[in-house]
């Protein structure tokens, strides 16, 4: 039985043998190899990740958490604080930026490995899948392009959040097994309920989103009548939520610092409201409006964004073909992403059936505030990745026992491991692409290295030719003071900001957010410095206030 793709249904402890963990220790080093290829000295491109990145540097400077990139002292911000923890333990040994980037990284490779851990345990043991499938699912997910981006080019917050969301459920699975099944004392079931709310807790502090996944373990935990189980977990889990949420409140930003700063300053309840969050646009979506948000998101998410994650390198393909064949590259994209969605939602229904678990209570509540949220859902989906995969193979497991009634479970078995390796393969040929493309002498394209260094020459020019004393105006601040230390404001092209220079008596503008830097209303303002790269990175002198024109739209 333990040769089966499917799950077995026994109450019969699973074991780990020693050859399990060889596999596993080498499967790790394969993936710590490419982790190593692929890591660059990129971060803060996203702009969320630079601000992970400041905060982390206040923390371990002694300057508590506050946004240090402001003029106007002990700003807020409306970040939960784990991640920047996590980050400021590496600054107080690595201070300089940005030659600390790869200590920085290291925050999230540790914790991919250690998902590849957990994630095998929980995948053998308490899904009851053979070790194949669970080094399968663990080499995956944790190659995945999404999250091979994330943890070689960035430093955003998912890695970390992956991992404690993994370490929740399979903490929730084993206090249900050791209380079921008589497997553990007393003492040894409440230490793994302090554990296990440890983990929410910090899941909760890493992102907000987490909440979904908490409600969907309480909920579990009643179902499976462990209620004095779980009203401890939520009570130490609301002592820890509830403390945070009441001291950001009581910490809210002023309006002038909201208008210095922007969205980080925003709270979420408001930023929900926004056509897209962290964007001040001046529209406001009403409850009119979500129903469309909704049907968006879960088209992206079940049209595209789903194939993206379980065979990313065919996006490669798509857009290098798209130009010239775009009915054809839609259509294929279409099917293809309709028949892995059907795949992942049928192996969710079959685990349902099979038997019902914390990630199935916990997975759609999470995934329900994904589309009710106003941005593309992808990068939320990372998280998720790996029971993406787990569902994907399920779901092939189903299918091909419905399609092919005759195949014994072995046969059928076999055939969905020869698909998932494909996949595997194919999304290693992806990467290798991805290296090979990395010494072209030309980048026709955006190049997310290439954008760093000229960012990284930009901030040179800056900390050469502006005053330390210049407040100045950014796209992306935080990474601006990262480089340089200068104090800096957000910008937009709102009346409300625009007067805010004018008041504050700011004069110079730097552009270069690798998104794009078009502003119609700034083409008059004399550009002193200049990148002419695929973001036109530019710094702008507006002129003393008194003499400076008003903003055209």
């Amino acid at each position: 039985m333990d040769n089966q793709i499917h799950p077995v249904n026994s109450s019969e402890e699973m074991t780990i043998s020693r050859r399990d963990l060889t596999l596993l220790a080498g499967s790790l080093v394969v993936v710590l190899v490419f982790y190593f290829l692929f890591l660059d000295p990129v971060a803060g491109l996203f702009v969320d990740d630079a601000w992970y990145a400041l905060l982390g540097k206040s923390l371990a400077t002694g300057q508590g958490y506050q946004l240090i990139n402001s003029p106007t002292k002990g700003v807020f911000p409306f970040y939960p604080p784990f991640y920047p923890l996590l980050l400021s333990f590496v600054f107080r040994i690595f201070p300089d930026f940005p030659a600390n980037v790869g200590a920085l990284k290291s925050v999230s490779i540790l914790s991919m490995m250690v998902l590849g851990i957990v994630g095998f345990f929980y995948f053998r043991r308490y899904r009851r899948t053979s070790t194949p499938v669970a080094l399968l699912i663990v080499l995956l997910t944790l190659l995945s392009q999404q999250l091979m981006f994330l943890v070689t080019s960035s430093l955003m917050s998912e890695c970390v959040f992956a991992m404690l969301l993994m370490a929740s459920l399979m903490l929730t699975e084993r206090l249900v097994r050791q209380v079921q099944l008589g497997s553990g004392s007393t003492s040894g079931i409440l230490l793994t309920v302090v554990v296990a709310a440890a983990s929410c807790s910090a899941l909760f502090l890493t992102r907000s989103i987490a909440i979904g996944v908490v409600i969907g373990i309480l909920l579990y935990l009643f179902k499976a009548r462990l209620s004095r189980e779980a009203l401890i977990i939520s009570l130490l889990f609301g002592l820890v939520a509830g403390s945070w949420t009441l001291y950001a409140r009581s910490n809210s930003p002023t309006p002038e610092q909201r208008l210095e700063l922007g969205a980080i300053v925003i709270p979420y309840g408001e930023q929900f409201w926004q056509r897209t969050a962290g964007v001040n646009d001046g529209v406001v979506v009403t409850w009119r409006g979500l129903p469309r948000r909704i049907y968006e998101n879960t088209r992206l998410i079940f049209g595209s964004n789903l194939l993206q994650i379980v065979a990313g390198p065919l996006f490669w393909v798509f857009e290098k073909f798209r130009r010239d064949y775009p009915q054809a590259i839609n259509a294929i994209q279409f099917i293809g992403s309709l028949l892995v969605s059907l795949l992942i939602v049928l192996g969710y229904v079959f685990s349902i059936r099979f038997k019902l678990t914390s990630a199935e209570i916990s997975i759609p509540f999470i995934l329900g505030l994904i589309i009710l949220w106003p941005f593309n859902p992808i990068r939320f989906l990372a998280p998720l990745i790996p029971f993406i995969f787990y569902y994907l193979i399920c779901g092939l497991g189903v299918a091909f026992r419905r399609l092919r009634p005759e195949l014994d479970s072995l046969t059928a078995g076999s055939r969905v491991m020869i698909v998932a390796s494909v996949l595997l393969l194919l999304i290693v040929i992806g990467h290798g692409q991805t290296l090979l493309s990395r010494n072209e002498s030309t980048l026709s394209s955006y190049n997310w290295e290439v954008e760093f260094g000229e960012n990284q020459k930009l901030m040179d020019w800056i900390s050469r030719s502006i005053p330390q004393s210049e407040v100045l105006i950014s796209n992306n601040p935080a990474l601006l003071t990262l480089f340089t230390g200068r104090k800096t404001v957000g910008f937009d092209v709102s009346p409300e900001r625009w007067e805010m220079f004018r008041r504050m008596n700011l004069r110079y503008l730097v552009l270069h957010y690798y998104g794009g830097n078009e502003f119609p209303g700034l083409r008059n303002y004399p550009v002193i410095y200049r990148l002419r790269n695929t973001s036109d990175y530019r710094v702008l002198d507006l002129g003393p206030p008194e003499s400076r024109p008003p903003l055209s739209r």
